[in-house]
């Protein structure tokens, strides 16, 4: 698969999570939740890179700007433990879905998605739900909308 963040698909990796630990945070990233939307590599280049091995540098900035930036990622691939006098990240008092146009419905909020007879498949304060129906990690959004053409 190439490296275009726009892909659409099936997950790159089942390696549901990848820690990066500094004094101050910890920040998980779970590949079969990404969709590529770009916000951190947007929001703060200097420790989220994608040319460079680990992707993730906490060096590059305060731990409380990369709190901030995994905060603004709609997805929940990316999640921080507090470490030293950083608050933790509290999910947002009302839980809001915003429709994206041709894409997913991003949830914020206090979220728990449980599968028919009750497993829990996610808690999170922030996912990215699909609703075209073809994604291959359903219930969760892989970008397969743009692979079906999918408006709405």
């Amino acid at each position: 698969m190439a490296d275009d963040p726009t892909e659409a698909g099936a997950p790159r990796t089942r390696d549901v999570t990848r820690a990066y630990e500094s004094d101050g945070i910890r920040v998980l990233w779970d590949a079969t939740l990404c969709i590529h939307t770009a916000i951190c590599l947007q929001r703060l280049p200097a420790v989220f890179d994608v040319t460079a091995r680990p992707w993730v540098d906490l060096d590059g900035a305060p731990a409380a700007d990369v709190a901030e930036t995994i905060r603004a990622c709609p997805t929940g691939a990316l999640r921080y433990e507090a470490k030293g006098d950083l608050p933790p990240e509290e999910p947002d008092d009302a839980t809001v879905v915003e429709v994206r146009p041709n894409g997913p419905l991003f949830v914020r909020g206090r979220v728990s998605v449980t599968a028919p007879g009750g497993r829990s498949l996610a808690q999170s304060p922030r996912l990215a739900l699909c609703r075209c129906g073809a994604s291959e990690n359903k219930p969760f959004c892989d970008n397969s909308h743009r692979l079906v053409g999918f408006r709405g």
